[in-house]
C-alpha cells in the first residue's frame, strides 16, 4: 500500500509540513467547513494520481508549477512488511526515482519499469494488465476526465468504449481467451479480404455469383466434349499434350517453318555469290597479237594496259569475296543450328507429326478456356470457403464476447446491488452495466437520472469493481459525494473503512453532516486544509492583491 508522502513544498503557516501518513481503507484530505475551495483538495488527489504514473498533476494542474515551482513528491510504498522509497520530480516526471529510506536517490528507471514494479508487488498478475489504463478510469479528480457518470471505464477524453471494456475484461481475467479468438477471427477475415482484393483487381480469376458459376460448369462439359473430339480425330496425338505444350508447339512449329525458308534464302544467296566470287577465273583475250589480223590500227600497248588493270582489280575483289562468303556460312551454320534445335524442341514435346498448325491453336485456345474457367470457378469455390469461415469465426467470437461479457456483467450487477442495498436499505433501485458488445456499453440508473444518483451509481460501481477485482485503489473527489444525500454518504463512508485496501477521499463541511459521519472523516483524515495558511502549498495564489 501507500503508506508516506511528503515535499517539501507542502507548506502549513510557514512551514513545511510533516509527511503525510496513509493507512489501508479510508484515507481523508478534509477542507474548511465554508467549503472553501482552491486550498489543494483536489490538488493533492492529482498528486496520488502523479504518484501512481499519471502525467496530469504535470500537464493539467500548470498554475501549480506556475506559482509553487518545479517540485519533488517523496513517497513510500509497504508490500509484505517491506518498505520501497521513491521519488518523482514535476521538471523530469518521464524518470522515477529508487531511494534510500531518507529519500537519497540511489537509481532511477522509466516510467515501464516503474509500473511493472507496482503490478508485481501489488500482485496484478495478469499479463495483460497495464498499470495506467487499469487505475486511471478509478481517479476520479475535478479536472480529470473520469468524472462522466455514464461512462464508469472511462479514462481519457473521447475514448471509444472497447477501450473501457478491454480494461474490464483483463480486470476479470478474460481478456485473453477474447482477444484469441478475435484474432484467429480477424486473420480469417483478412484472408477473406486479400482474396476479394486479388479478384477485384484482376489479380486472380474469379466469376460473380452462382449464375455464372453454373454457365462456367455448362462450358466446361461443352469444351470437354470438343477437346475429346479433337484427340479422336488426330490420332489421340494430342491426348498427352497440356495446354500449354499445345500452344507451345504451335509456336515451335510456326517458328521452325520460318527458320527453314531463311535457311534456305541463305543457302540459295551462298551459290549466288560463289558463282562470281572469283573474278580471276574469267577469260581475258591474251593474243592480241590476232587482234591485227582484223584490226591493223589495233593499240595492243592499252589493251594490254587495260588487262592488267582486271588483273589487280580481280585480286581485290578476290579477298572481299572470300570474307562476305565466309561470313554466309556462319549465318548459314547458325540457322541450320537453330533449325534443328527447333526440331529437337518439338520432338521432346511430342512427336505428332499429323496434327495441323489448326487443330493444334484449337487445341490449345480449348485448354486455356478450360483452365480459365476450371480456376474461375475454384477461385469461387476458396471465396465461399473463406466467407463461410471467416463468418463462423465471427459468430464464434461474438457468441464468445456475449457470454463472456454476460457472465461479467451478471458478477458485476449482483455486487453493485449487494453495495446499493447496503447504502438504501434495498429501497432504491441499482446502477446496472449493460455491455452491448465489445465495443459500446451503457452505464445507468433504472428510473433515476438524478445527478445524486448519477455519481452514486459511479461510487457503486467503483466500490464493486475494488472488491471483485485487483484494483488496489479509489480516488474520490468531493464532486461525487457532495451531491449523495446525508444517510447514504454516511453508509458509503462505511463501506470505505471496512475495504482492505485504500480508499482516498477528498470532502468538507463535514460539520454538516450526521455525528456517525464526523467520526468517520475525522478517524480516517491524512491531510487538513483551510484558507489563511493552511493551504496544501501554505498560500492560495487565486486571491486578487492590491499593488
Amino acid at each position: 500500500m501507500l503508506k508516506e508522502i511528503k515535499c517539501d513544498k507542502f507548506i502549513e503557516k510557514g512551514l513545511m509540513r510533516a509527511p503525510i501518513h496513509c493507512h489501508y481503507g479510508l484515507n481523508s484530505v478534509i477542507g474548511s467547513d465554508n467549503g472553501a475551495n482552491s486550498i489543494g483538495k483536489s490538488t493533492f488527489l492529482l498528486i496520488l494520481d502523479f504518484i501512481f504514473a499519471g502525467d496530469d498533476y504535470v500537464n493539467e494542474a500548470t498554475d501549480v508549477i506556475e506559482n509553487v515551482g518545479n517540485h519533488v513528491i517523496e513517497y513510500q510504498f509497504v508490500f509484505d512488511d517491506k518498505a520501497y522509497y521513491f521519488s518523482r520530480s514535476t521538471a523530469q516526471h518521464n524518470r522515477f526515482n529508487v531511494c534510500d529510506a531518507h529519500y537519497k536517490i540511489k537509481t532511477t528507471i522509466d516510467k515501464t519499469a516503474y509500473c511493472e514494479f507496482l503490478l508485481k508487488h501489488y500482485h496484478m498478475e495478469s499479463p495483460d494488465l497495464m498499470l495506467r489504463e487499469t487505475i486511471s478510469p478509478f481517479i476520479r479528480v475535478w479536472g480529470r476526465d473520469t468524472l462522466d457518470e455514464s461512462k464508469p471505464l472511462l479514462a481519457a477524453k473521447k475514448q471509444p468504449d472497447k477501450n473501457g471494456i478491454a480494461v474490464l475484461l483483463k480486470l476479470f481475467n478474460r481478456f485473453s481467451e477474447v482477444k484469441e479468438q478475435e484474432e484467429v477471427y480477424k486473420e480469417a477475415n483478412e484472408r477473406k479480404k486479400a482474396f476479394s482484393a486479388g479478384q477485384k483487381y484482376e489479380y486472380i480469376a474469379t466469376v460473380k455469383n452462382v449464375t455464372v458459376y453454373k454457365d462456367n460448369e455448362q462450358r466446361v462439359h461443352e469444351l470437354e466434349i470438343e477437346l475429346s473430339h479433337l484427340t479422336k480425330e488426330n490420332n489421340d496425338g494430342l491426348l498427352e499434350l497440356s495446354s500449354f505444350q499445345a500452344q507451345q508447339l504451335s509456336s515451335l512449329r510456326l517458328q521452325l517453318s520460318d527458320a527453314r525458308r531463311e535457311r534456305t534464302k541463305l543457302i540459295a544467296q551462298k551459290k549466288n555469290f560463289e558463282a562470281e566470287r572469283d573474278p580471276s577465273n574469267q577469260t581475258f583475250q591474251k593474243d592480241f597479237e590476232s587482234l591485227r589480223t582484223f584490226f591493223p590500227e589495233a593499240n595492243i600497248k592499252h589493251l594490254t594496259e587495260v588487262e592488267h588493270f582486271h588483273k589487280t582489280l580481280a585480286y581485290v575483289l578476290k579477298k572481299e569475296f572470300t570474307e562476305s562468303a565466309s561470313k554466309l556460312q556462319e549465318m548459314i551454320d547458325l540457322s541450320l543450328e537453330h533449325v534443328s534445335a527447333l526440331e529437337d524442341k518439338i520432338k521432346e514435346i511430342n512427336d505428332i507429326p499429323t496434327v495441323s498448325e489448326a487443330v493444334l491453336e484449337r487445341y490449345a485456345q480449348v485448354q486455356r478456356e478450360l483452365y480459365l474457367l476450371r480456376e474461375s470457378n475454384k477461385n469461387f469455390d476458396t471465396m465461399t470457403s473463406l466467407q463461410k469461415t471467416a463468418s463462423d469465426l465471427k459468430m464464434t467470437y461474438d457468441r464468445l464476447v456475449r457470454d463472456t461479457f454476460a457472465a461479467i456483467q451478471r458478477e458485476i450487477d449482483d455486487k453493485t446491488k449487494i453495495i446499493n442495498d447496503a447504502i438504501f436499505n434495498g429501497l432504491k433501485t441499482p446502477p446496472l452495466l449493460a455491455i452491448k458488445s465489445a465495443n459500446e456499453y451503457e452505464f445507468f440508473t433504472p428510473n433515476d437520472r438524478g445527478t445524486g444518483s448519477e455519481y452514486k451509481g459511479l461510487i457503486v460501481f467503483d466500490l464493486a469493481m475494488l472488491e471483485l477485482t485487483a484494483l488496489p485503489i479509489l480516488v474520490h473527489d468531493s464532486v461525487l459525494l457532495k451531491q449523495i444525500q446525508d444517510d447514504a454518504l454516511e453508509k458509503i463512508l462505511e463501506l470505505y473503512s471496512r475495504t482492505d485496501k485504500q480508499v482516498f477521499i477528498a470532502f468538507d463541511r463535514e460539520a454538516t453532516y450526521s455525528q456517525k459521519t464526523q467520526e468517520l472523516l475525522k478517524n480516517s483524515e491524512i491531510l487538513h486544509l483551510y484558507p489563511n495558511g493552511g493551504e496544501l502549498f501554505g498560500h492560495a495564489w487565486n486571491i486578487k492583491t492590491n499593488k
